[in-house]
């Protein structure tokens, strides 16, 4: 760590230190008008609270002066090179992922504070800053410094409610383990930099194997905001729908590579055109026609035509394929995957014609409707990743 002096935004009307998140402005590099001060969530660029343009305090909307203040800093900058070189090793990860890691290695990381001036978190140890020889009164750890580490204490902490103390350290030094980062884009800084710096440099800990995050989605056109109360809450939604509409809906509009925008109307769309009219139309004709013409009793296989095969084949490849998918994070490709096999499967309930068959052909009727009833209990499984209620229940 580097102990550092430098000047900070200070609301003159509050009477304290602004730290990044109570500070906005104007972002210098794209412009956007409510940047944070670490961090534009337009462009993704990594800031500094006096980089804004025109900053004001959150906290009173007044203008912040520059007043000197000291800190310690992790030194980004020096590891640079050594961050470059672990993330070369990473280009499967995704192009969003990457991309934004590269914008900050191309303007040059610069070493960032890890305390803060505040009145509440958590204070510097006393005997860190005797030794120092600075004032600690207000100083705190910055969040971002110490909310990663609180995974690892966290799981500690489980580990001693299993009986098992040491049971944590198969998750965080266990070279087998792949540690991997669900997050958002806004968080990409911390989980692709200074978190994977604090673990590299111990030296005793996994690094993450990927940081699959994901671009924003936003609600009707505008941005989410609980704090404006400008969102879908689960508790309300779920007194109206049941969860899998909403999961199914999500898992196709996910903002894997971009942001990606949650409206009313798609989520109507989805759930009439797909959920009902391609799965749910299936099931239910397959359903309701082995209990009309087989007694709710499922046939016998005779034999197998170049359809028949098809489907087969189709249903022995599909673990692998959707698997494959989300095993590499592309979890709408998959869904696509599996709802192409419904469309398949539709297409070949009516290209056997088994209303036909079961007149003309007993045999061949029941080997159709047998394969209906096999792609169904297939599509319990497949599904099961996207709408695993609906997958569960037997009737």
């Amino acid at each position: 760590m580097l102990l550092n002096s430098a000047e900070q935004l200070y609301d003159p009307e509050a009477k304290i230190f602004l730290a990044d998140r109570f500070v906005r402005g104007v972002c210098p590099n794209c412009a956007y008008e409510e940047a944070y001060g670490d961090q534009c969530e337009s462009c993704g660029s990594s800031l500094n609270p006096t980089d804004l343009i025109n900053p004001r305090s959150v906290i009173t909307n007044a203008k912040p002066i520059l007043r000197t203040s000291t800190h310690w800093y992790l030194p980004l900058a020096k590891y640079q090179k050594d961050l470059e070189n672990w993330i070369k090793n990473h280009q499967d990860w995704k192009p969003n992922v990457l991309g934004q890691i590269q914008s900050w290695f191309d303007q040059g990381l610069k070493d960032r504070a890890v305390t803060r001036d505040l009145p509440w978190g958590v204070p510097i140890p006393v005997d860190i800053a005797v030794k120092e020889n600075i004032d600690a009164l207000g100083k705190v750890l910055y969040v971002w410094f110490d909310a990663p580490i609180g995974y690892i204490s966290a799981t500690k902490e489980w580990a001693v409610s299993q009986n098992d103390p040491e049971l944590w350290k198969l998750y965080w030094q266990d070279k087998k383990t792949k540690l991997v980062h669900f997050i958002g884009k806004d968080n990409i800084v911390f989980h692709c930099l200074i978190f994977p710096l604090m673990l590299k440099t111990h030296g005793d800990y996994i690094l993450p194997e990927n940081v699959p995050a994901n671009e924003f989605l936003n609600l009707e056109g505008n941005k989410l905001s609980t704090s404006r109360n400008y969102a879908v809450w689960l508790h309300e939604y779920l007194e109206k729908f049941d969860p899998d509409a909403l999961r199914y809906c999500l898992a196709n509009n996910l903002p894997e590579t971009r942001d990606t925008d949650f409206s009313w109307k798609d989520f109507q769309a989805r759930n009439n055109n797909e959920l009902a009219d391609i799965l749910g139309n299936f099931i239910n004709r397959t359903i309701t026609f082995t209990n009309r013409y087989f007694d709710d009793k499922v046939p016998k296989i005779v034999s197998f035509d170049t359809l028949d095969k098809k489907l087969i084949k189709i249903l022995e490849n599909a673990p692998k394929i959707i698997g494959q998918s989300i095993a590499n994070f592309q979890i709408r490709q998959a869904i696509k995957e599996a709802m192409d096999i419904a469309r398949f499967a539709n297409k070949y309930f009516n290209d056997k014609t088994p209303w036909l068959t079961t007149k003309t052909n007993r045999d061949k009727c029941g080997t159709t409707i047998n394969l209906c009833l096999q792609t169904i209990k297939a599509f319990s499984v497949l599904f099961s990743p996207f709408i695993p209620f609906t997958c569960e229940k037997r009737k």
